[in-house]
This record gives structure tokens, sequence and C-alpha cells, in this order.
């Protein structure tokens, strides 16, 4: 029962026991002992770079058993639809990390990686900026990296940015900047980034992804790009998917 009077953490919420309601994750497949983390932000919607959804259940498909194999857990994250990277996102993925940490006994500086594609992309990236964790990489697949810019790339994208910074004491056009990865350049850590665009993305064109990289690269961080040209929002090359995976299981195996 709630007591108003006790003084709640995270972890009284998000725990072993509660951790299915928060992310699917690949523990089925899992070969111990663990390596690292790999943390992965959903599209808005629900899509997935690796290929998971976010209907409640294991996170058993190609690509996580590959990690699974190597002693890699997998969390797809449930931030909720139209989080774009938000406080509260980031916040949840540092707990579901934390119930991993404690359910499997693992040193507070495990080494984790994120990833995500679109929105998941976003969120890759201001994740990065946010954890309190011991992040060793970052993938982004053909994110969004000016919200400003971005915001009425479709009808229906401006309540979900709006929803995402509604709680933010500050100004709407202060607030969104806060969860714009161009507008937040100089608060990205020292790790490798793994970035791709779409050449015919028709949501976040591929030159504001050119742009953002071009400063990333300028400020001295190490960053893995690829253009995809042809290719549609969300979609891939083989060979670009397959080097996402390769990046990301490098980042925990060398961390």
């Amino acid at each position: 029962m709630y007591n108003k009077n006790q003084i709640y953490d995270d972890a009284q919420f998000i725990n072993e026991q509660t951790l299915s309601f928060y992310a699917n994750t690949n523990e089925e497949v899992l070969t111990l002992p663990v390596k690292g983390i790999v943390v992965e932000f959903p599209g808005l919607g629900g899509s997935s770079c690796l290929g998971g959804n976010i209907d409640m259940g294991a996170y058993n498909i190609y690509w996580t058993e590959r990690f699974g194999e190597k002693g890699i857990i997998v969390t797809y994250m449930f931030p909720g639809p139209w989080s774009w990277g938000n406080k509260g996102a980031v916040r949840m993925a540092d707990a579901v990390i934390s119930a991993l940490i404690k359910k499997y006994n693992l040193p507070d500086d495990i080494p984790v990686a994120v990833c995500g594609g679109s929105m998941g992309g976003l969120g890759s990236l201001m994740f990065s900026i946010g954890t309190k964790h011991n992040l060793k990489g970052v993938a982004a697949a053909c994110p969004c990296t000016d919200v400003i810019k971005s915001l009425d790339c479709s009808p229906d994208f401006p309540r979900t940015y709006v929803s995402a910074v509604a709680s933010y004491d500050k100004p709407l056009d202060v607030a969104l900047r806060t969860i714009s990865p161009i507008h937040r350049i100089n608060n990205f850590p020292s790790v490798p980034y793994f970035i791709c665009s779409d050449g015919e993305d028709n949501l976040f064109a591929e030159a504001d992804c050119d742009l953002f990289v071009e400063r990333l690269k300028a400020k001295g961080h190490d960053v893995e790009y690829y253009q995809q040209p042809g290719k549609l929002h969300g979609e891939f090359l083989p060979e670009v998917r397959e080097r996402l995976h390769v990046f990301l299981e490098e980042c925990i195996l060398k961390g």
C-alpha cells in the first residue's frame, strides 16, 4: 500500500520483478556471463532498428540472439510513444540498466551501448548526454538531429514533440532545444558514434544529418558515418545494417 510519508526511489518501481513492464529483453537467449548491455530506444509508434516491437514479450530475433550468444543483454525500452529522448526516457532506461545490474550481480561500470532509429536515433543521442552509466558507444539510424527544423515535417509531429517536453518548466522553444541534438552539440560525451542517414528520407533530410555529423567531428568526436543513397526513411543497406550490429558488439566487448 502507498505510504505518502515514505521516500520512494526508482528501484522500488523498476526492478528485477517488474522489468518486463518497462522493456523487452533477450534474456531467454543470453549466454552467461554478461559482458554488457545494449539499450534500444523505439521509433515513433514503436518501430525498431534491430527488429523489435512494443508488444510485451521476449526479444528473441536474429540480431538479439547474436548479441545473446556473446553475453550481451539487449533491452528494447518502453519510454512512451512520443518520448523523443526526453528526461523521462533517459531516467527510465537508466533504471532498467540498474535493475539488470542488480539482477545479474554485475559491476556498476558494466559497459553500456545505446541504439535507435528515427525518434529512437534521437533518443540514443540524448541518452548519451543524460545517462549515469558507463556508456561505451552510440548508434543512431536516420535520426532526427534538429527538432526545431523538423517540428512540422509531418502534420502529426508537432503534438508529439510538444507532448515530450510539455512538463518542462521553461518556454516551449527552449524546452524543445533540450531534446534537439544539433542544439546540444557541446554536451556529447567522448565515445564512438555510429550514424547512418537515408538519401531519400522524407522526414529528416540527409543534409541535416550531414551537418550534425560535421559538427560532431569538429568537436573531436569519433564518428563512423554512412550515407545510404536511394534509401527511404528507416531503410538499410545490408552492409550498413550488419556494421551497426558489429559496432555495438565492439563497443561492449572492447569496453
